[in-house]
């Protein structure tokens, strides 16, 4: 291979990273903005007096 198809390879490779990295902190952020009433949190007991 010659510099230049390495050079190009590492410009799509790189490409392909911030493009994983930007979709997984739209993940992060998504699932931290759901709210609790959906069912995706732990569900409360509630205490009932004696």
């Amino acid at each position: 291979m010659t510099s230049d198809m390495i050079e190009i390879w590492t410009g799509i490779l790189g490409l392909a990273y911030l493009v994983a990295a930007g979709l997984y902190s739209e993940m992060l952020r998504a699932r931290k903005d759901v709210p609790a009433r959906r069912g995706h949190a732990r569900p409360v007991r509630i205490r009932r007096s004696r």
